[in-house]
């Protein structure tokens, strides 16, 4: 879209302003002036990666773009593909469709992941609270736990604060668990003597 047929809409009124020049003031015919500023990407060329036109007959087109150069062949299912369609997956060629075929059939496009930091923390405070589950629950948390910090990092940015955090919370009732049975046998073998 070119910059001199952009239209912005009027803060006042709300009719659509007409603009030539990024920054300069503008004024709206209500009589309001509002300055209007252009991302420069508006008025860029399109990347040249976006596909070329077939120029010469007998260049092959691309499978999805038929108006587009095909720059490579798919190795998966031998479409060509233009610059656009491309996708390189490590040192294969793919085509859009054949990421998205492998993706469902293996683990190429991981949608999300299990947080087993989450997992272990949650089940570490809720059996801190149900004292009774804490001998069962508290080894099974940890373990959550390590695997959590063994396991592939998020989808998205987290620390391992959790994974700690419910180490530490499991280990203690556990440790306690422990304590209150060697406690209870050490007073009932007093008893006894």
């Amino acid at each position: 879209m070119p910059v001199d047929s952009a239209f912005e809409h009027c803060h006042t009124c709300l009719a659509p302003l007409r603009y030539a020049a990024s920054g300069e003031p503008v004024a709206c015919r209500c009589g309001a002036l509002a300055t209007l500023y252009v991302y420069p990407a508006l008025s860029r060329a399109p990347a040249a990666d976006s596909g070329e036109p077939i120029q010469a007959e007998g260049e092959s087109a691309c499978f999805l773009h038929t108006g587009k150069r095909a720059v490579s062949a798919c190795d998966s299912c031998g479409r060509f593909v233009c610059a656009l369609c491309r996708i390189e997956w490590g040192e294969r060629v793919l085509c859009p469709a054949c990421v998205n075929s492998a993706g469902e059939r293996t683990n190429l496009l991981v949608r999300s992941r299990p947080l087993y930091d989450s997992m272990a923390l949650a089940i570490a405070a809720v059996s801190f609270f149900l004292l009774e589950l804490a001998l069962l629950t508290a080894p099974f948390a940890i373990w959550l736990a390590i695997r959590g910090l063994r396991a592939p990092g998020s989808l998205t940015p987290r620390t391992k604060v959790r994974a700690w955090l419910a180490i530490l919370l499991a280990s203690v009732e556990f440790v306690g668990w422990v304590w209150l049975i060697v406690y209870v046998i050490l007073k009932a073998r007093a008893r006894l003597t």
